[in-house]
């Protein structure tokens, strides 16, 4: 499977910069530009290609999650994020295609959310981040604001790759999230959480009862995605994901 540079651009207007738009439903435009930040194009300490054979994913920094029928590893570096999932799905390896953006979040999928400065906020705010990532390659991007999601563009790369052999009943999606476009300073902790989609029926029909949603746990506890305020934390430094009353303690 070929490489694939995932850059979510905007159409070009003459005159106007790149930048993303949403609008709140009272007539404001929300806007912002990602790619306006000093080294959002930067190269990647990884081959980002599916496999996770890069030495750096045996530093004992990657922090591991677990839930639903995912392994993630997270490793945190001063100017990116890489994120490498292991998904176990024996369900047919579907997706539906009906010309929607959001139907990346009905297919066989993979989610993350990140709330960039620790907002700590009820509801998506400003500064919060999800990124939906498709078996097929389909993605979609959101930003925060005024509590929904809004879309919004970014650069990050991203690679699938189906299993074989041994692994043949799973798949595998690694990712680079370059962290200046968040507003994430090298040493600054951030909130995340993850999410899974499994589409289970293999036909292009957009139903409910054809896809399963699955979220995280974290210290027994469901961490609800649209609900920035539960996400454990992420340290600069990798290792553990924390609470936020175990950061704070810190």
């Amino acid at each position: 499977m070929k490489k694939k540079l995932t850059a979510l651009l905007l159409t070009a207007v003459s005159a106007v910069s790149l930048a993303a738009c949403g609008n709140d439903g009272g007539g404001s435009t929300k806007k912002s530009a990602p790619f306006a930040y000093t080294g959002n194009m930067i190269k990647s300490e990884l081959a980002i290609d599916g496999k996770k054979d890069d030495a750096l994913w045996n530093d004992e920094s990657v922090t591991h999650v677990d839930f639903s029928t995912c392994n993630v590893s997270i490793l945190r570096r001063d100017n990116a994020i890489y994120i490498f999932f292991k998904v176990y799905d024996i369900t047919p390896y579907s997706y539906v295609d009906q010309g929607i953006a959001d139907e990346v979040t009905h297919s066989d999928s993979i989610e993350i959310y990140i709330d960039s400065k620790l907002g700590r906020y009820d509801t998506p705010q400003a500064n919060c981040y999800q990124i939906n990532l498709g078996r097929d390659n389909r993605t979609r991007i959101l930003s925060g604001s005024g509590g929904n999601w809004y879309e919004w563009a970014g650069m990050y790369t991203f690679e699938t790759r189906e299993g074989y052999n041994d692994e043949y009943d799973y798949y595998f999606l690694e990712a680079m999230i370059p962290v200046a476009q968040l507003g994430i300073g090298a040493t600054e902790a951030i909130g995340i959480a993850f999410g899974h989609v499994d589409r289970h029926v293999e036909e292009n029909v957009d139903l409910e009862a054809y896809y399963k949603w699955n979220g995280m746990t974290f210290n027994g506890q469901f961490i609800d995605p649209q609900v920035p305020s539960l996400y454990p934390v992420l340290r600069a430094d990798g290792g553990r994901l924390l609470t936020y009353a175990e950061y704070i303690a810190q």
